[in-house]
């Protein structure tokens, strides 16, 4: 696993790894626990013995880190510590959650790490009075697991957090459960088609993903305690084309945050994995089975970026919906936005004219929708 290997375009700075896709991973990690769960020294302590591109050592690491964290919650909540033991609880949460970023999803260590994820999940929120309970949302042939986070009967802004490809409810905690708890926010968050739950659950990414996110909004319309407040979502990676998708298609939604809006996915694909979707399939088939035969970070990313797609590869997947996406059309919209893009990626996207869409302030942090032709042009970065 070296950086030769590496499927999507990653940061140019490093963190600590040389390994691309493992620095980005560790960067994740980190941007984590400026919100909940464990501190960045912990992360470090955890990856103390790694070896740079080293997936069972990654995965050993934070797999300890989860169940010593997890040890200490059980012991503060003996002693009748509730608030400790909570906080200790998410702290084992996202260790494990970062060892399933290095575990096969096929194998059984997988299963019995993401049960150890759900457990911890659950006493945490429970030891710390957090108003949170989980969902089935009715979907197609099937139901789509997720939580409600509600603070009580008054009517609040509610926000609809949506992840990418690889997500899954626990994470949309860290970017607006545990946040929107602190600052006064109702919020939904589902696992959709390719996500968390669902990929096993016979339903795959697919073109509409926005169906689902209305479904969502249907069910929090009819279930939620209280009367809806002002509907945000909040779309990150490729939630970020996710939420442009709703955006475009429910007018109740009256407001949207991206890190980043993607208006056209195929275009994106095919900047980010040109070189990869470019070769001949034949050819990039068999290297994959290579790849996977001897080399096992190789095997596991790729298993990793396949499954939200239900295909045997992730070239595939992504080649089918290539073949079937058609750019968002957001011309004529007009609604509060705000976008988050790092000083990198936009320079990147304005050298390399990155069609993902043209912004015209109208006032502060509002946007009307000119064209979806252009580079990014943002009034305002946040790095």
């Amino acid at each position: 696993m070296d950086s030769s290997q590496l499927i999507v375009a990653r940061e140019a700075s490093k963190v600590r790894f040389q390994n691309g896709d493992m620095d980005f991973v560790l960067n994740w990690t980190i941007d984590v626990s400026q919100s909940v769960g464990m501190a960045p020294s912990q992360a470090f302590h955890a990856l103390r013995d790694v070896k740079d591109g080293d997936p069972v050592g990654w995965g050993n690491g934070f797999r300890l880190h989860g169940e010593y964290n997890a040890a200490r919650a059980a012991s503060f909540a003996e002693s009748g510590n509730s608030e400790v033991a909570g906080q200790f609880n998410l702290v084992a949460l996202y260790g494990y959650r970062a060892a399933l970023q290095y575990t096969n999803p096929l194998s059984n260590d997988f299963a019995t790490v993401l049960e150890r994820m759900e457990r911890t999940f659950a006493r945490g929120t429970e030891l710390l009075g957090i108003p949170i309970r989980p969902i089935e949302v009715p979907f197609e042939h099937t139901t789509l697991a997720g939580y409600l986070l509600e603070h009580d009967h008054q009517e609040r802004p509610t926000i609809v957090m949506v992840g990418g490809g690889d997500t899954a409810r626990k994470n949309l905690f860290y970017f607006a459960g545990f946040p929107g708890w602190k600052r006064g926010y109702n919020v939904i968050m589902v696992d959709l088609p390719g996500q968390g739950a669902m990929l096993n659950g016979g339903l795959p990414f697919r073109a509409k993903m926005h169906d689902s996110v209305s479904a969502a909004v249907q069910w929090l319309e009819t279930n939620a305690a209280v009367p809806t407040g002002e509907l945000t979502i909040y779309g990150v990676s490729g939630g970020g084309w996710i939420s442009a998708q709703a955006v475009a298609a429910d007018p109740g939604i009256k407001a949207w945050v991206a890190a980043t809006p993607i208006v056209d996915i195929a275009k994106m694909f095919l900047r980010d994995m040109g070189a990869v979707l470019r070769a001949p399939r034949w050819a990039l088939t068999s290297y994959l089975r290579l790849s996977q035969r001897f080399n096992t970070a190789s095997q596991i990313n790729l298993n990793k970026y396949a499954s939200p797609f239900g295909t045997e590869n992730i070239v595939t997947g992504i080649g089918e919906i290539i073949d079937t996406v058609r750019p968002i059309d957001l011309t004529g919209g007009d609604l509060p936005s705000l976008f988050l893009v790092s000083e990198g990626r936009a320079r990147k996207s304005s050298a390399k004219r990155w069609p993902w869409v043209t912004i015209s302030p109208s006032a502060a942090f509002r946007f009307r929708w000119s064209s979806c032709q252009s580079p990014v042009a943002l009034t305002r970065t946040v790095s």
